[in-house]
């Protein structure tokens, strides 16, 4: 999924990142804007990790890095879609103080549909170190946290 949304970047100038533990120098998972449910103007926050890693803070932390970094390229707003049942990513992206907006239904259920109005040059996104040894954050295409 990460090489499809790689690949799109040259046409939407956004993609998902890999998301690598600085301290392990591991992957653990995505994040990024995609067009998903939403458009190019308004894309949408998403994320995944590994079970692994869950509720240690990552997807809270990579996601904030993400939205900065929207906000200081110029968007305005941004989107996230998530199911109704998962709470977990529900309580990432209220942390991001992004609002319910409306609530959607496909044939596998619903989605609660989040945004956040964004204030373009001000927020402060997150560096990637370079100092890792063996690890070009360049080669790397992501995001250590």
């Amino acid at each position: 999924r990460i090489a499809a949304q790689r690949g799109a970047a040259s046409d939407t100038g956004f993609a998902l990142l890999a998301v690598w533990r600085r301290a392990e120098m591991d992957f653990i998972g995505y994040c990024g804007l995609i067009v998903g449910r939403c458009t190019l103007d308004e894309p949408e926050l998403a994320y995944e990790l590994f079970r692994r890693v869950h509720g240690l803070g990552y997807a809270t932390e990579a996601a904030r890095a993400v939205v900065d970094a929207a906000a200081m390229a110029g968007w305005r707003r941004l989107w996230a879609t998530v199911r109704t049942w998962n709470s977990p990513s529900l309580r990432v992206l209220e942390k991001l103080c992004l609002e319910r907006d409306h609530i959607s239904e496909d044939d596998q259920g619903e989605w609660v549909w989040l945004t956040r109005q964004l204030r373009p040059g001000t927020a402060n996104a997150g560096a990637v170190p370079r100092d890792v040894p063996g690890v070009s954050p360049g080669q790397a295409g992501g995001t250590w946290i």
